[in-house]
């Protein structure tokens, strides 16, 4: 048991630092081709520092644990979303949300929306029995990816007309001399390499550890596994609140959640037994549901942009924060108790 739990520690350390080099990289990359914002913050950076959760949930449903993919898809955007309560503490007095602009509304939006559509199928699966599925891939899925590829290009268009505000950091010189394009590419490969063995194992072990312990598949995937696949995420986001770059530490955070939803269409392409949903636990809908209600307030909160705060934390983040340890407490009474 000892060995598994190291093993699990290990290959979370792995996912940390390659997780942290990858989205370095990705900024690298970002910038040298020209890509723009919108890529650097929102869709490339999140794609970079999602990656290790597309890799864990792939690699448990091929070793028989779909409860551990769809459990981190949805943890993970849980935890994204505490991040910005813990961003909201590192960055000063005032609540976090007045500096960024209202463009992040709609990232946010798109979020809430794809986790809606899980819960809705999940609900027709399991109470319905409804699961139609084209070449083994469920319809839900299917429809899932094509909302996630309408609604980013809607999310890029949409930067490209209204950029992030003015008074952002503007980099006039060069961050990054001594890479090429070419070399951030390599090193970007390299460490997408790792979190794909990384990601492999640490699935691996918490199957192992869910088996051994009596700890259900959907909190190991829901809180331990969504946190260290997560952690890439956390080290971005604190990265660009010590520059001041408070538009990227928000767009990074909400682009992670909505790509994340995808890692479900790509789990269902590896799943060999069924439709994926239709064969996890229904408790997944409380993680979700919990993920949307963080979402929630917290575009509240950039709507309304109320200047109160406390202990320097505004209120939605420090609201954020209680629905999530409220859920994580659920979610593992629910484990416990519930087939």
């Amino acid at each position: 048991m000892l060995q598994l739990w190291l093993e699990f520690i290990l290959m979370a350390i792995f996912i940390i630092i390659s997780g942290t080099y990858l989205s370095k990289y990705g900024d690298i990359i970002a910038d040298k081709s020209g890509l723009g914002q919108a890529f650097i913050g929102g869709i490339l950076i999140a794609m970079a520092t999602s990656l290790p959760e597309l890799v864990t949930s792939v690699s448990s449903v091929i070793v028989g644990a779909p409860d551990i993919a769809v459990g981190n898809a949805f943890g993970s955007n849980t935890f994204n979303l505490v991040i910005l309560a813990f961003a909201d503490l590192l960055q000063g007095k005032g609540p976090l949300l007045l500096r960024v602009n209202y463009s992040h509304l709609l990232s946010g939006l798109v979020g809430i929306l794809l986790s809606a559509l899980v819960v809705f199928s999940l609900i027709l699966s399991h109470f319905m029995n409804f699961n139609l599925s084209i070449f083994g891939v469920g319809i839900d899925s299917i429809i899932l990816l094509f909302t996630y590829i309408v609604t980013v290009r809607m999310i890029y268009r949409y930067d490209k007309k209204n950029p992030l505000d003015p008074d952002d950091p503007v980099k006039e010189v060069d961050p990054n001399p001594d890479y090429t394009l070419n070399k951030a590419l390599v090193g970007f490969l390299v460490c997408a390499v790792v979190i794909v063995f990384s990601g492999y194992r640490l699935s691996i072990t918490a199957d192992q550890i869910s088996m051994l312990t009596g700890i259900d598949q959907s909190f190991m995937g829901s809180i331990m596994v969504a946190a260290a696949t997560s952690l890439p995420e956390l080290v971005a986001t604190i990265a660009a609140i010590r520059i001041g770059s408070y538009n990227m530490a928000v767009g990074n955070v909400f682009g992670s959640n909505i790509f994340n939803m995808t890692i479900i269409f790509f789990a269902d392409v590896f799943y060999t037994q069924g439709v994926l949903l239709d064969n996890v636990r229904i408790v997944h809908i409380l993680t979700a549901t919990v993920g949307i209600i963080m979402a929630s307030i917290i575009l509240i909160g950039l709507f309304y942009r109320s200047r109160r705060s406390f202990m320097w934390m505004g209120w939605d983040a420090i609201a954020a924060a209680v629905v999530y340890f409220a859920g994580v407490y659920l979610l593992f009474q629910l484990g416990l108790n519930v087939i």
